[in-house]
């Protein structure tokens, strides 16, 4: 469940899909993108639990944050809405993050979404991808009913 602007589950199904790209050996650079800073550092950690629980996972994830093709950066990202501007990746995981609270409402509270621009902010991060984009949320897109709002309804639609 989404608590403290973190959603763990979420978070840890991230872990292992770029663990599971990664395993795949094609080569395609990845990057990951959280709404909040708090859901990348959740994300960052999941990385890291993953890594540590397999030696496999660890070592792929090792050479991925230092990978790089003409001396250029082209590893692992894992940032957020406001720092991915210029990142582009092969393939993005966009982390939605927000979902029901512990006490199981769901607030419209979607951070810089909400805020004017939001609905740019989404293309930027859409934008990011050369080849594929996955959307990965505890949400449904019908659970997003502030459509009023710019921001929100780009990201419902």
């Amino acid at each position: 469940s989404y608590d403290k602007r973190r959603n763990r589950a979420e978070a840890d199904h991230i872990a292992r899909l770029v663990a599971d790209l990664l395993k795949r050996q094609q080569g395609l650079s990845i990057g990951v993108i959280a709404f909040s800073e708090a859901q990348q550092d959740e994300i960052e950690a999941a990385l890291n639990r993953l890594a540590s629980e397999e030696d496999e996972f660890r070592r792929l994830l090792d050479e991925e944050w230092q990978r790089e093709v003409d001396g250029q950066f082209v590893g692992l990202l894992v940032k957020n809405l406001e720092n991915i501007q210029g990142d582009e990746r092969d393939i993005i995981i966009l982390s939605i993050c927000y979902g029901r609270g512990p006490n199981g409402k769901m607030l419209m509270n979607f951070g810089p979404i909400n805020k004017s621009g939001g609905e740019k902010r989404l293309n930027v991060a859409f934008s990011r991808a050369k080849q594929h984009m996955a959307i990965v949320s505890t949400i449904r897109y019908s659970e997003i009913t502030n459509e009023y709002n710019e921001g929100a309804n780009c990201l419902r639609n």
